[in-house]
């Protein structure tokens, strides 16, 4: 007879002890993919070998994309859409809460809202045009010009106005990171370590392909996303969610200990 090992949440109740396999101690990753970022940003913003690669993909893709694939990965890209997932992780993140009579799952998700909300300040920081601008179809799109950060002719935009200018980085892939990673903070250790690995792979490899071949994105705009995506969960696993210290309103069974 074959025994399976259950795992047993020996947790005390108004505790909570988030999944991370190993807190970073080196900050030299952080300091890497924040150069990467760098670099990939100031090869977008002049006609670089980089923007011909941008290009060149985007009109390769758009040839060969059989409507039933495009299909498919429209519904895929969904994994990365902020309010879905985002909304997803509250409901872990309240479940966990309430099980573990703290507060601080909650804290984790609005901490991590808050990085996911960095991108839209870094799209500010960083104007770029879609793929697909301008609308309406079949083009001709933007060429390599109008595909550089700071493109300077915003007269051009048309009815679009400031809502074409906001593909870097790709909020979608960053979301993948952020809010994958708080579903394995908050539910790892319930999963197996194959199981943790999909949840924090597969959706950021279906969402970076997706969003680039359907043109959402420049093929730029996924990797700044990626350098950014790794940034933050690098943040979130140093964060000492558990242990850190609250105000006694926000966790008032303190005074009972």
């Amino acid at each position: 007879m074959t025994v399976k090992r259950q795992r047993v949440d020996r947790t005390p109740p108004g505790e909570w002890a988030p999944f991370v396999t190993r807190r970073p101690r080196s900050w030299w990753p952080e300091a890497a993919v924040l150069v990467a970022f760098g670099i990939c940003t100031w090869l977008s913003a002049f006609h670089s070998p980089l923007i011909d690669l941008d290009i060149w993909l985007r009109d390769f893709v758009d040839a060969h994309r059989p409507p039933w694939l495009a299909t498919v990965l429209v519904y895929t890209n969904k994994l990365g859409q902020g309010g879905i997932v985002s909304a997803v992780a509250l409901a872990v993140a309240a479940a966990v809460a309430r099980a573990r009579h703290t507060v601080r799952p909650m804290i984790a998700f609005l901490f991590m809202y808050g990085m996911a909300g960095l991108v839209l300040l870094l799209k500010l920081a960083f104007p770029r045009i879609y793929p697909h601008w301008p609308r309406p179809d079949p083009g001709p799109y933007a060429d390599a010009a109008q595909a550089l950060l700071y493109y300077p002719d915003r007269s051009q935009l048309g009815a679009l106005g400031d809502s074409a200018v906001g593909a870097y980085p790709s909020g979608h892939v960053v979301n993948t990171f952020v809010w994958y990673g708080l579903l394995v903070l908050l539910v790892g250790a319930l999963l197996t370590a194959r199981q943790r690995r999909l949840l924090l792979v597969v959706p950021v490899v279906v969402v970076f392909f997706s969003t680039t071949y359907l043109g959402f994105h420049w093929l730029t705009d996924s990797v700044a996303g990626v350098f950014i995506g790794v940034l933050i969960v690098r943040i979130m696993q140093r964060m000492p969610w558990g242990t850190v210290r609250l105000p006694l309103w926000l966790e008032p069974e303190r005074r009972l200990r």
